[in-house]
């Protein structure tokens, strides 16, 4: 065999790099062929493969494309790799440089190649610091270096590309360092030395350099740092990054505990506790320990009940004007009495502020309802014997008026005359009725002694007022109308007079004998009771119909009286000729 140097050349496609649409899409990589330092030869799978000779190594030797057999015409020029990795191309019997002589025993001149399809495998790590992860996001407390572990089988890596937060891809140094407490986005790949690029890959870091913040609440009953044995003690932690991992407590310095519910604290002794309590969130944070001092009050108020005023026996037992009072004077030893609350036989509970009257009349039962400024509470009954009240009279005497003589009542309103005397009375059961005052039109108060009349005519007003022994009163009032007139009377002739008698010198009018006489008769108070005539003196005769049946020739005189509803009487004569 003629000895040449075979020279062998690949020819790879270059593949250009595109310039991206969007900033973190992953750059193009071309195919290609590499060497390595050690010499050997690595050419991506993809590429199209052609053999050149050459009669010299000089790398502007002319070359000559080496053409295959007849039957291998279709799958060479270009030819592809079927095997990955490892690849020999052989030519039979090694020939001696110098003496151009067969070496034996006979072996093959192997020609190596490597063939590599397979992109790297990129891995990243924190520097042996233990983040937390949750929802795909990897949490750490510190500023963080990211390194890369890269694996290729075959042509080794080139480069690695990242992209942070949508940024262009850029080529890796050493590591990435993140230092800002955020949120990273960071999309990374590698490519080997023959352009075989991974598909990128996307991990999410936050760095949580914030420590939690915990609260302290208290569950009611709450007042300038003192609660009851009833409150509960609320730890509320927050931590806007990796979240809490746990918040712990510890009472007055003992063991120390996992917070899950609101703490009860009514196993502790009244007096001054502390709890002391902190939050760790999931990268590591921990809060610096907070303390609370509180006192627990367990302590209800106490209560002095004292009676100011006076009291009156009448018929051997004991009352009250109702103007008593009861004062009440609450202590408390450490929140402070908060209101004072106070029922009457039963009754509602009034809040207490000023001393009160005692506003029921009767037989007293008094209770008491007292509460701190962190809810404690007790009631308690006020004895009516402890404040030596037996009966408590409210109320004034019973008031009532008549009247003596003519009267007459319409709605509301008593229609008397002159004569007519008002009668006041007053009845008390229990203190006992002690005097009567009255005055008429809102005029001069007089003290009633006996029955009065008015004597005026007209509308009037009467106000009355009675007191008992304790001084209770009670005032009525009402209106009357005194009326001393009688009612006015009127007549009608059925014919017009137009002639005239006269008889010892006076004119009367003159009428035939059939002539009719009409009576009316008006009251402007009370109204008329009745109406009576007399004719010709004889008689009265209540008027109830006209008047008829008159003589000829024949002088008439017709005396009518009416009468109201009081008896007040007004008469009219009523002289005439009947022809």
């Amino acid at each position: 065999m003629k000895s040449v140097k075979v020279l062998l050349c690949l020819i790879f496609i270059t593949i250009l790099f595109a310039n991206p649409s969007k900033s973190q899409e992953p750059l193009k990589h071309k195919n290609k062929i590499y060497r390595s330092e050690n010499g050997k030869l690595y050419a991506n799978k993809d590429l199209p493969i052609y053999f050149h000779i050459s009669t010299s190594s000089d790398d502007n030797a002319t070359t000559y494309l080496l053409m295959p057999s007849a039957d291998s015409k279709k799958y060479a020029n270009p030819m592809y790799f079927d095997t990955e990795g490892y690849n020999t191309f052989r030519s039979p019997s090694k020939v001696d440089t110098v003496t151009k002589k067969v070496v034996y025993p006979l072996e093959d001149i192997i020609y190596e190649l490597y063939s590599d399809s397979k992109a790297p495998v990129s891995k990243f790590s924190f520097d042996n610091k233990k983040p937390y992860k949750k929802d795909s996001i990897y949490y750490l407390k510190e500023n963080i270096e990211i390194k890369f572990n890269i694996h290729d089988a075959t042509s080794g890596l080139e480069d690695t590309y990242v992209s942070i937060n949508g940024l262009a891809y850029k080529k890796l140094t050493p590591s990435i360092i993140l230092n800002e407490e955020k949120l990273y986005k960071i999309k990374y790949y590698s490519v080997d030395n023959v352009g075989n690029a991974e598909n990128p890959k996307l991990i999410y870091i936050k760095l949580d350099l914030t420590k939690p913040n915990t609260k302290l609440s208290v569950d009611t009953d709450l007042y300038n740092d003192i609660i009851s044995s009833r409150s509960k003690i609320v730890l509320e932690s927050n931590d806007e990054n990796s979240k809490i991992k746990k918040t712990v407590f510890a009472l007055n310095g003992g063991t120390i505990y996992n917070y899950r519910n609101p703490i009860i604290i009514s196993g502790l002794k009244e007096g001054e506790h502390t709890i002391a309590y902190y939050s760790i969130d999931n990268a590591g944070n921990e809060e610096i320990t907070k303390e609370y001092k509180f006192y627990i009050d367990k302590s209800a108020p106490m209560i002095v009940d004292e009676l100011v005023g006076n009291t009156f026996i009448a018929n051997g037992k004991e009352y009250s004007s109702g103007r008593s009072k009861v004062k009440l004077t609450a202590m408390d030893n450490k929140a402070g009495v908060n209101a004072i609350r106070y029922s009457i036989n039963g009754g509602d509970f009034i809040e207490y502020t000023k001393p009160f009257y005692l506003a029921k009349s009767g037989e007293l039962n008094i209770k008491t309802f007292v509460t701190d400024n962190v809810n404690n509470q007790v009631i308690n009954t006020i004895m009516t014997n402890k404040s030596n009240i037996s009966y408590v009279d409210l109320s004034g005497p019973i008031l009532g008026h008549s009247f003596s003589g003519a009267n007459f009542i319409a709605k509301d309103t008593a229609f008397i005359t002159s004569n007519t005397k008002i009668r006041l009375a007053a009845k008390d059961d229990a203190a006992g009725y002690k005097r009567l005052e009255y005055s008429i039109d809102n005029k001069e108060i007089v003290e009633y002694t006996e029955a009065f009349s008015i004597n005026s005519d007209g509308t009037h007003s009467v106000t009355y007022t009675g007191y008992d022994n304790v001084d209770n009163s009670s005032t009525k009032s009402f209106i009357c109308v005194e009326d001393n007139v009688g009612p006015e009377i009127f007549y009608r002739f059925s014919f017009v007079s137009d002639k005239k008698k006269t008889i010892e010198g006076k004119n009367y009018d003159l009428y035939p004998n059939h002539v009719v006489l009409f009576l009316s008769s008006t009251d402007a108070s009370v109204g008329f009771e009745n109406m009576l005539y007399s004719v010709n003196g004889k008689p009265e005769k209540a008027y109830t119909s006209l008047i008829k049946g008159f003589q000829k020739n024949k002088f008439y005189t017709i005396k009518v009286s009416s009468i109201d509803k009081l008896g007040n009487k007004n008469q009219k004569t009523i002289k005439f000729f009947v022809e």
